[in-house]
């Protein structure tokens, strides 16, 4: 609710699902090319983490202060360090994913 429903009144339902799957997709991949031989991760972090990114592109169009935004990305990646277990390359893919994703459908409204 806190990510979604903001993003999906934003760009409307279909950018936002290409936003979403976008994240995804980039998460999944980043984390399998550069996850070592016999290491397995699963789950969509990455897209949460290409939402985030997203709203932060988001808040930046419209003038708003994002330093909290930045601030909850910082601390949720360093707790991907901080705790065993989790995989920080889906979680940096998918925030990439979504910044880029997020600027290509805003320029196409």
């Amino acid at each position: 609710m806190v990510l979604g429903n903001p993003l999906e009144e934003a760009f409307g339902k279909q950018k936002f699902l290409i936003v979403f799957f976008f994240s995804l997709l980039t998460g999944s991949l980043t984390s399998a090319y550069f996850a070592s031989l016999y290491s397995a991760s699963v789950g969509a972090s990455g897209a949460i983490f290409g939402l985030f990114g997203a709203l932060a592109i988001v808040g930046k169009k419209i003038g708003a202060d994002i330093r909290s935004i930045v601030v909850i990305i910082g601390i949720n990646f360093a707790f991907g360090f901080a705790i065993g277990g989790v995989d920080w390359r889906a979680h940096l893919g998918g925030l990439i994913g979504g910044v880029v994703a997020a600027q290509l459908v805003m320029v196409r409204r």
